[in-house]
């Protein structure tokens, strides 16, 4: 079978990711790359040995052999490729997030219901065999209703310092709301079966990240004077079927965590480490176990371009489908929304 060509746009840090992946999936091949520096355009070319490069997306549309594309530009730019790239007739492939503001995301989601093309959000998370460990044990009803969690990342110190563009408002959009949050958003709704966000409470700033005495030894560097963005977020969030959840989020803060994430059942609860502490009551007792360690030795690139190259192919849905990608924007987007305004917002989701 002939594989599915695609073209990679944006061949700055994450595109090496995407690139090798491609390397190790036969049923695709990168017929094009694309970057607004030449430089880096032909490198990645040369580099992968892909027979094209431009610096124009636009051109890259044009040919008639690329099926698909594969968009590794900065936040703010995923929506005006993709929406142009679906009305050009092409499958999608997005890196997460999979836009800088809501209302793009949903223009996104439109143009892919009209064209009838794949919209894949590259949010791997999704399919880590750790998420899909403690996904299948909620399934199996051995918690119960689940009526709380809370979902944690924390970095010390890991703003990025890769040029500027995540630092950047007008690149990237936010700063480790959009970066990070987006992770934990998507893992929180997926084990709860996604239902509907109602409001949002949130305090997210930059509370550190402007600082140039931060810049220390064994964290990342990046140019404090170049920050503008977002370093830290915590919200609270509640669910149409009465439950709540707090989401807390850090590139830099003065602690090595922000704790551990966990759910809370009717029928027992379960710790999210690796392995996964199950906490539950039996015969009279309080009990609690351990379930096996999940190993996430998949690199869940390419995982994710087996799983578009499916979807282009079998239309098989993608492991995370436009809506549900959507309705993770729109809960970013009213941590924003409530940490400007100071107060509890509803959750607006756009319809498509």
């Amino acid at each position: 079978m002939t594989p599915v060509r695609v073209a990679l746009i944006g061949a700055g840090g994450i595109a090496g990711a995407h690139l090798n992946a491609y390397a190790q999936v036969p049923e695709a091949e990168v017929a094009a790359v694309c970057d607004i520096v030449p430089e880096k355009a032909e490198a990645a070319a040369k580099r992968w040995g892909v027979p094209k490069w431009f610096t124009d997306y636009r051109k890259v549309l044009q040919l008639p052999e690329v099926e698909a594309v594969d968009i590794c530009t900065p936040h703010a730019l995923h929506a005006p490729i993709a929406v142009d790239s679906l009305k050009a007739g092409k499958h999608v492939l997005v890196e997460k997030p999979m836009a800088s503001a809501l209302k793009d995301a949903a223009k996104m989601v439109k143009a892919a219901k009209e064209t009838g093309k794949v919209l894949f959000c590259g949010i791997k998370s999704r399919w880590a065999a750790s998420t899909q460990q403690v996904k299948q044990f909620v399934s199996s009803g051995a918690l119960g209703e689940i009526y709380f969690a809370e979902i944690v990342a924390t970095r010390r110190r890991g703003i990025p310092g890769w040029g500027s563009t995540f630092i950047r408002k007008e690149t990237a959009g936010g700063g480790v709301v959009l970066d990070l949050g987006v992770y934990l958003v998507d893992t929180l709704l997926y084990l709860l079966d996604f239902p509907k966000p109602l409001t949002c409470s949130a305090i997210v700033g930059g509370f550190i990240g402007n600082q140039s005495e931060a810049v220390v030894q064994g964290g990342w560097w990046w140019n404090p004077q170049e920050f503008e963005v977002d370093d830290f977020g915590a919200a609270f969030l509640r669910f149409d079927n009465g439950a709540a959840a707090v989401i807390k989020v850090c590139w830099a803060a003065h602690t090595d965590s922000l704790g551990t994430s966990f759910l809370l059942g009717t029928k027992g609860g379960l710790k999210l480490t690796n392995p996964p502490e199950w906490f539950f009551d039996h015969a009279g007792y309080m009990a609690q176990t351990k379930l096996p360690q999940a190993s996430d030795s998949q690199d869940g690139f390419v995982q994710e371009v087996r799983f578009f190259v499916e979807a282009i192919r079998n239309g098989t849905p993608p492991p995370v489908r436009p809506e549900e990608a959507l309705l993770v924007q729109a809960v970013l987007e009213a941590m924003y929304r409530s940490a400007q305004l100071g107060r509890e917002v509803p959750v607006k989701v756009p319809e498509v």
